[in-house]
């Protein structure tokens, strides 16, 4: 594909694993699972992709796999991918300040366009609710603390709750189209999850992501392009 014709991703959210080592009774997804993503799915989206606004690196819980986030940094690089600002939010445990995670966390800020951290928005923040296990919080912060791009969530007060998986309070959570434009633009919230199938909302429930699959990750670009030819042709 010749780079002209490659796509700008307003939002990309990758779901790198299902895997959680807390279990908060407000967690959207619902309970864990022992699923991690394969490489080839991150593949099938980024061969395809120049440019990325906002890239959202989501699970589970994204510092269990250090490594994962490391290969997504080497597939930006070998298609010479731009990146506006990545986001990330961890939980707080003691593999939130793991060497290999806290490696991979200061590649992205290098490599990402954007390094201007606003108050209220870092690319790496910690939940610090009222659900989430503070036994290593303190620890975290500080060593977390020393980098120029890592905040809290601001949390600890107010939350707010979608009505998904183990949350039983909370707003509803509508699913969200996704379109390609004639500019290759493609606009919505693209969510890749650790089935490798493609979303267009990232804040659903392991059982609500699978009612509401658009494709593969290998159809990706075919789905686009379906999205765009229904538009041009609606009267």
């Amino acid at each position: 594909m010749e780079q002209s014709n490659k796509l700008y991703i307003k939002h990309l959210s990758i779901e790198v694993t299902r895997r959680c080592n807390m279990s908060c009774a407000h967690c959207m997804r619902g309970d864990a699972e022992q699923t991690d993503i394969a490489h080839c799915h991150i593949h099938n989206i980024l061969k395809h992709t120049q440019h990325i606004a906002r890239f959202n690196i989501t699970g589970g819980e994204p510092s269990l796999v250090p490594k994962t986030i490391h290969y997504i940094l080497q597939q930006l690089k070998s298609f010479d991918i731009t990146v506006g600002n990545f986001y990330l939010v961890t939980n707080g445990s003691l593999s939130s300040i793991s060497d290999q995670f806290i490696k991979a966390c200061v590649a992205l800020y290098d490599y990402q366009e954007d390094k201007e951290q606003h108050p209220r928005s870092h690319m790496l923040e910690m939940s610090d609710d009222r659900f989430h296990d503070k036994s290593h919080h303190s620890d975290v912060i500080e060593i977390l603390g020393r980098y120029p791009f890592f905040g809290l969530r601001g949390q600890s007060e107010n939350i707010f709750l979608f009505k998904e998986g183990r949350s039983k309070d909370g707003y509803p959570n509508p699913v969200h189209p996704i379109y390609l434009t004639e500019t290759n633009s493609v606009y919505g919230d693209v969510y890749l999850n650790a089935e490798g199938k493609i979303l267009g909302n990232g804040d659903l429930s392991y059982r609500r992501q699978r009612e509401h699959i658009l494709c593969d990750s290998k159809y990706f670009l075919k789905y686009l392009k379906g999205t765009l030819k229904k538009r041009q042709n609606y009267p």
